[in-house]
């Protein structure tokens, strides 16, 4: 059973890879087992992952602090290790193939890199009395997610969760013991790099719906351009 830290690090990958559009999906696996893959698209899907991991995690190499192209060069070269047919189950969205996949890299990751939690220093969520929001920002006891959200592993069916707009990934919800808080469940919005608007990457609510409804909230706010109002 893997620690903390190689447990979040397991359930990051899976959220990064899941997130990648089908054409770099496609382009990575082949349109046939080893047929017209392209090698390139391999340093993007690292350095997707690689922002992902050093926004949530504490990547040291050697005793010292990893730097985001150290991370990603290390994830590329773990891509290049997954074989062709592996890869081409990618394209099917085989959840077994998902998890292979993220456990190969997690092991090469693990050989030259100590990963860990990173403290918590209240810039990724918004203060408040409980978690971050404001009266007219609670999510009611009616509201329900729109999205699909689907176990992040298949094979484990556990308190793990992906919420996908069509193709596109919304962010993720979990409940993980780190604080012996059992009864929340934290969300994390899928990081793709676009301007966040005001509106937090990552947080906690009360139960899995409220954390989902949560995730959709911001998610089409941020397609909408709309950005948060601090102040009513």
């Amino acid at each position: 059973m893997q620690d903390d830290a190689g447990t979040l690090l397991r359930s990051f990958l899976n959220t990064s890879f899941r997130k990648q559009s089908q054409r770099r999906i496609r382009d990575f696996g082949g349109y046939e087992v080893g047929k017209r893959r392209q090698p390139h698209i391999v340093s993007a899907i690292a350095h997707d992952t690689a922002d992902f991991l050093c926004t949530y995690l504490d990547i040291k190499a050697k005793g010292r602090p990893a730097t985001r192209e150290g991370v990603a060069f290390a994830i590329a070269e773990a891509l290049r290790n997954v074989s062709d047919e592996l890869a081409y189950r990618l394209t099917w969205r085989d959840d077994k193939a998902w998890h292979d996949v993220c456990e190969s890299v997690a092991v090469f990751l693990e050989g030259c890199m100590a990963f860990d939690r990173k403290p918590y220093d209240g810039s990724l969520t918004a203060l408040s009395d409980y978690n971050g929001w404001k009266s007219w920002e609670v999510i009611a006891s009616g509201d329900r997610p729109r999205g699909k959200w689907r176990h992040a592993w298949k094979e484990k069916l556990g308190d793990d969760f992906i919420g996908f707009d069509g193709e596109t990934c919304m962010g993720r919800i979990f409940r993980i013991d780190l604080t012996g808080s059992d009864e929340r469940w934290y969300w994390l919005m899928a990081a793709d790099g676009s301007p966040r608007r005001g509106w937090p990457a990552a947080g906690y609510e009360a139960s899995a719906r409220s954390a989902a409804c949560r995730v959709e909230r911001i998610y089409f706010a941020l397609v909408k351009g709309e950005a948060r109002a601090v102040y009513r």
